[in-house]
């Protein structure tokens, strides 16, 4: 591929992806810190073009390298955290990000307590189906699974959500939720 055809390439998965793998990291990571993320995503497309499918299926892995940031940005943060409690002899409790802010305004702050008591896994499976609005096949590519794997996973997550917001009280109709479309996947 030529010089002037990979910047061409580029440009254009630049501009088709750019505000979604933003909106990623903006509902999970601070403003600063999203928008670090989301140019260390590109900066790796950039530098493995040749690897970026030239499809639909670009966005995926977009979307998978995104995770990949995301869980060593986490990762990096929870050292930087340790070493500071290590430190000042104190926990140090992080601050909430921009979702839990928005839902705690929003009057949902049962959901927001609920989500913050599940696992990382069960929080980012919930994200990438309902807030990213991801199919399940795209969402196990991004996971490294079968979309059967994200089928199960996503239940039991949903099922443990369920429960937090039963033990805080939430009132519920006794009725299942309806949940987002899935692509014509069944949850």
């Amino acid at each position: 591929m030529t010089e002037s055809a990979a910047v061409e390439r580029f440009r254009t998965l630049y501009e088709a992806n750019r505000r979604d793998v933003l909106a990623y990291f903006l509902r999970r990571l601070d403003v600063e810190s999203a928008n670090d993320c989301t140019d260390e995503v590109f900066l790796t497309a950039w530098r493995r073009l040749d690897d970026v499918p030239t499809d639909r299926a670009a966005r995926p892995w977009l979307f998978g390298v995104a995770h990949n940031v995301l869980s060593s940005h986490q990762r990096g943060s929870r050292r930087r955290l340790r070493l500071i409690a290590r430190l000042r002899s104190q926990p140090v409790q992080p601050a909430a990000g921009p979702e839990t802010m928005v839902m705690r305004r929003a009057g949902i702050g049962s959901v927001t307590d609920a989500l913050e008591h599940l696992s990382h896994a069960d929080r980012e499976i919930l994200r990438l189906a309902y807030w990213e609005k991801l199919p399940h096949r795209e969402i196990g590519r991004i996971l490294g699974c079968s979309t059967g794997a994200v089928d199960v996973r996503l239940h039991r997550a949903t099922r443990r959500l369920g429960k937090g917001l039963d033990r805080a009280g939430h009132v519920s109709s006794g009725r299942p939720a309806v949940l987002p479309d899935q692509g014509g996947e069944t949850c």
